[in-house]
């Protein structure tokens, strides 16, 4: 009998006994598509570690990233709800302040967010598992263009440097 008959032979005495009855995750999906995005190749090994609790740092790093560039997105849509009410209502000095924080609170998490790649990228296995850097400048550039389109006046106070 060679070792793949017993280990056949184990492997169907342990489900006779019940050995894989009631297991954690039984009947759902063994493979979540985010898992070779962020592991490639090595997605099998990290998905166990994962359903141990033992995910690596840089994994962990990825879906904080992740969750951090949504709430990006959601910042960008305040600072676009903001800048098309003052141009709906023309009351530009009465939005600047609430315009200019919500700019600046988008520059300190692009900025945070641009760190944490680097970083998870120096700590990432393969160049398949790097994140592309976000662009901090070109989206602040967008942000004011968006001031610009909307017809914001000039005398609006600068946003404040971070």
């Amino acid at each position: 009998m060679g070792w793949e008959e017993v280990v056949e032979s184990r492997i169907r005495d342990a489900i006779e006994a019940g050995a894989f009855d009631n297991l954690a995750g039984a009947g759902k999906p063994l493979r979540d598509p985010r898992d070779e995005q962020f592991a490639g190749t090595n997605w099998l090994g990290f998905k166990v570690l994962q359903n141990g609790g033992m995910l690596p740092e840089w994994l962990e790093l990825a879906k904080e990233i992740e969750r951090d560039l949504e709430r990006l997105a959601r910042l960008d849509s305040e600072h676009a709800r903001l800048v098309a009410a003052a141009a709906a209502s023309g009351a530009w000095e009465g939005y600047a302040a609430s315009i200019r924080h919500a700019r600046d609170a988008y520059e300190r998490m692009a900025r945070a967010i641009r760190r944490k790649q680097d970083r998870h990228n120096l700590d990432a296995p393969a160049l398949v598992a790097e994140r592309p850097g976000i662009w901090v400048e070109h989206h602040l550039a967008r942000l004011d263009q968006r001031l610009v389109a909307a017809g914001a006046p000039d005398t609006l106070p600068p946003p404040a440097s971070v």
